[in-house]
């Protein structure tokens, strides 16, 4: 979370400064579901007063990212599984709308760039580079929402992306579900290159499908293994 007493960016003032630094280490994961925020620990991590503190925690209680307990104080919020899937479905059909426009507009530049990331995914799925693969992963997407060329679907699409992200599966997927993954990019890029929009949106919904149902069945298993289903 930062370097403690490290100052922060000209610019901004204490309370953005902290509230973009814990935004960014809940989204990553750095600051896992149920971590406590301590006012008093978040101050002399930052070297700021409390003030701040509280103005950047306000922001992201209004956001959900945190909750105020009544034992613990404030937690970084866990989202249930319902919660999660009811998000994955609204992507789902984002990414699929996104990816039936982009095989309309697609120009040959943007298909290229496709193509360097789906080669960078299958050097990064044959090494088992997990972290080379989320970004891959993250840039191909984005790839597509921009041949869309439909700044409300992206602007939807960006409110969510940092949720999804925090419960993406490719960290901890086995590697059946990493190679399957690579298909179906794979896929989505032939339906791209042929600029046949039925089949992009279809190849990008069955990916997303496939996707949240690996990640739900995961964390079935979670629940299981710890006794709590």
């Amino acid at each position: 979370m930062g370097g403690r007493g490290s100052g922060h960016p000209a610019g901004l003032s204490s309370s953005e400064h902290v509230y973009r630094e814990l935004r960014a280490a809940i989204v990553s994961g750095e600051l896992p579901g149920d971590s406590r925020l301590v006012e008093h620990d978040i101050g002399e991590r930052y070297g700021v007063s409390r003030t701040p503190v509280r103005e950047a925690l306000r922001r992201l209680l209004t956001e959900d990212l945190v909750l105020r307990d009544p034992s613990r104080g404030v937690i970084v919020r866990t989202p249930d599984a319902r919660e999660i899937e009811g998000v994955l479905v609204v992507r789902e059909a984002l990414d699929a709308l996104a990816a039936s426009l982009a095989a309309v507009r697609i120009t040959p530049a943007q298909l290229a760039r496709l193509g360097v990331i789906v080669e960078a995914m299958e050097q990064a799925t044959a090494a088992v580079r997990r972290e080379s693969l989320i970004t891959a992963n993250v840039r191909f997407h984005e790839a597509i929402y921009a041949a869309a060329g439909n700044r409300m679907l992206d602007r939807l699409a960006r409110d969510l992306e940092d949720f999804v992200g925090r419960f993406t599966s490719l960290p901890a997927a086995s590697d059946a579900r990493l190679e399957a993954a690579l298909r179906e990019h794979q896929a989505i890029l032939a339906a791209l290159e042929a600029h046949d929009p039925d089949a992009a949106g279809r190849a990008a919904r069955e990916h997303l499908a496939l996707a949240r149902e690996y990640l739900i069945r995961a964390q079935a298993l979670d629940f299981a293994q710890a006794g709590l289903a």
